[in-house]
């Protein structure tokens, strides 16, 4: 059956509904707690120094970061696999997005299912 077929009752809302949008928030905001509880103090601290939160979106749980600089950015790429390895309990399609700065367009981004390319230098 082909969902042109379907009367408006049995289609999917056009838009998500403000219940679903809270739902959502309360769920990255859990997602964030746990990834924190869940890291090691190396990444804690490290994350401390950039803006950071997990989100999901299209079913995908995703840890986006913002570092303030070049620098910290190598400080954080160089933790891809352990922070990758923490995603990895919450999903195996979680990806990690890595913004080398604020203001930058086009992230890093990298699935926890690729992580075996890095060699974890931590």
């Amino acid at each position: 059956m082909s969902i042109f077929n379907l009367g408006p009752d049995d289609l999917p809302p056009k838009q998500i509904e403000l219940d679903d949008r809270i739902l959502r928030r309360q769920l990255d905001a859990t997602l964030t707690q746990r990834f924190q509880e869940q890291c090691d103090p190396a990444s804690k601290q490290l994350l401390d120094f950039c803006d950071w939160c997990v989100t999901t979106t299209a079913n995908v749980v995703t840890l986006a970061i913002v570092c303030p600089d070049r620098a910290m950015n190598w400080q954080v790429l160089n933790r891809v696999v352990p922070l990758g390895n923490v995603m990895a309990q919450f999903s195996q399609d979680a990806k990690l997005r890595i913004y080398s700065t604020p203001d930058m367009v086009d992230p890093f981004e990298i699935r926890v299912d690729e992580l075996s390319v890095y060699h974890d230098r931590s």
